[in-house]
């Protein structure tokens, strides 16, 4: 009688276990500099991605109505390091499946603001802002310049 109960509790364990493992999905991203303000999702191949990105930047991923200054509908928070990567994070259940909001800010370039819907699997997304007058992007510290 015990092992059975046994049996069954280890079952439960691992699946449970195997369950919090798989329940994060992470999507990476670029931010660049473009003549149009707009984030896209994109394939991770996209030639875009090779343009030197721009490090410092703050990227929220908001509901369609959400607001960042308030606190509201903010699905997921990042900052790009210094070759102007990032990832965002969503915990089980969070993945919004309906239109999102990008919001990408910083110093040196204009707030850009996108609706889009997030890539399908293996996609990343591609985050253009403009420029301001002047700003010039910083080069990274180390010597490898290209993606991570």
């Amino acid at each position: 009688m015990m092992y059975p109960l046994l049996l069954a509790s280890v079952f439960l364990a691992t699946t449970l276990v195997g369950c919090g493992a798989s329940g994060k999905s992470v999507i990476k991203g670029r931010v660049i500099a473009g003549v149009i303000g707009q984030s896209v999702g994109a394939s991770p191949s996209d030639e875009r991605f090779d343009e030197r990105g721009i490090p410092e930047a703050s990227i929220s991923i908001l509901a369609k109505s959400g607001s960042a200054s308030r606190g509201r509908g903010v699905y997921a928070k990042a900052t790009s390091d210094q070759w102007g990567n990032f990832e965002v994070s969503f915990a089980n259940g969070q993945y919004p499946r309906d239109a999102i909001q990008v919001r990408v800010k910083g110093d040196g370039f204009f707030t850009s603001k996108s609706q889009m819907f997030l890539p399908s699997e293996g996609g990343e997304i591609l985050c253009v802002v403009i420029l301001r007058p002047g700003y010039v992007i910083p080069e990274p510290d180390e010597e490898e310049k290209s993606r991570e």
